[in-house]
């Protein structure tokens, strides 16, 4: 469940917007700002949810270092926040990370279900007016990619990986 939202649908593996790590990283060496879903680490992912899906959201005007400015966020956070409610209906997918930087917002799920996600994902772009976004489906049975996160924020000392504050 996006750290933005304040639902549940009542499963009880869907992190709670608490249950999320903030963590600072690098690319190219641009700074990335990265929300991981906490209640997802450790190996294996949940069981079913076998496909990710990648949504990357270009910001309509970045800062020079590759991150929105301030007073796109909100822009952002709505643009997240419709994905969210398309995808996440029913826990048929869950948000597991949201990494912005590099000029791009990017949201890792995983869906027990590929084809009513791709449908999900077009009718999310035909309500998503402020931002355009491309999406893309492919197994990953072992959750890889959630899992190299996982691993370089847990290996990470730095003390810019804290706990989000409530929004």
């Amino acid at each position: 469940m996006s750290p933005l939202s304040e639902k549940n649908n009542g499963y009880t593996s869907v992190p709670r917007p608490n249950d999320w790590i903030l963590a600072r990283m690098q690319r190219n060496g641009f700074p990335l700002n990265v929300r991981m879903a906490n209640a997802y680490r450790g190996p294996g992912g949940v069981p079913g949810y076998a496909h990710k899906v990648i949504v990357v959201i270009p910001l309509n005007k970045a800062a020079p270092s590759g991150l929105p400015y301030d007073s796109k966020f909100d822009d952002l956070k709505a643009t997240e926040l419709a994905i969210c409610g398309q995808l996440e209906v029913d826990n048929e997918s869950l948000c597991v990370l949201a990494i912005t930087g590099c000029g791009t917002r990017d949201l890792i799920f995983y869906t027990r279900n590929p084809g009513a996600t791709q449908m999900k994902i077009n009718a999310a772009q035909a309500i998503v007016t402020r931002h355009k976004f491309d999406a893309g489906i492919q197994p990953d049975r072992n959750w890889e990619l959630f899992g190299i996160f996982d691993k370089a924020i847990g290996a990470s000392t730095d003390p810019g990986t804290t706990p989000p504050a409530p929004d």
